[in-house]
């Protein structure tokens, strides 16, 4: 999924303005009557969703907002950001969000390195790292749920495919 079905445009930064981390946004054509500013929002930051909440936002005329981000309050980190757009998750994903990922119990897992795994029993809500847990010839192997290592999803086959971190299999095996 790019980055395009992932998320919503919700305005582009224009430039700063002052010296405590002020921003000048041009906004996206968003209602914002249905958008939830206690929520984070995303920049992309070397090709990666970095999650920010707004701290000050101001409409302004002209379809423009005053805002500052949180943890950017000098001018020298706001300017770093000029240029770059804020995005919403889309909908589908806030959606995908409340998916019980106890779905794919049953599913086959492989990896692009080890081949067949195991299967899914089920899933373990760790606080901060959820994980499927995968029984291979009776030895459990904890998988973190990471959009990274999750290469595709075969709702018919019920298989989901990984591209795991080299070693995270063997160790497991290796117990």
């Amino acid at each position: 999924m790019n980055t395009a079905e992932k998320y919503l445009l919700f305005g582009n930064i224009l430039k700063t303005f002052g010296t405590s981390g002020e921003l000048i946004v041009k906004l996206g054509n968003q209602a914002l009557s249905t958008i939830n500013l206690k929520e984070p929002v995303f920049i992309i930051i070397d090709g990666l969703p970095v999650p920010f909440y707004f701290k000050v936002f101001d409409e302004r005329p002209g379809n423009r907002a005053l805002v500052i981000l949180e943890n950017i309050e000098t001018e020298k980190l706001s300017k770093q950001l000029v240029g770059m757009q804020i995005l919403l998750p889309h909908k589908k994903q806030i959606a995908d969000k409340d998916f019980n990922l106890n779905h794919f119990a049953g599913f086959e897992a492989t990896d692009a390195t080890d081949g067949k795994i195991g299967t899914i029993t089920e899933f373990l809500d760790f606080p901060h790292n959820p994980c499927f847990r995968i029984i291979h010839n009776d030895k459990e192997i904890l998988v973190p749920i990471n959009e990274d290592f999750i290469e595709s999803i075969d709702e018919k086959s019920k298989t989901i495919n990984f591209n795991l971190p080299s070693g995270l299999v063997d160790f497991y095996m290796n117990e």
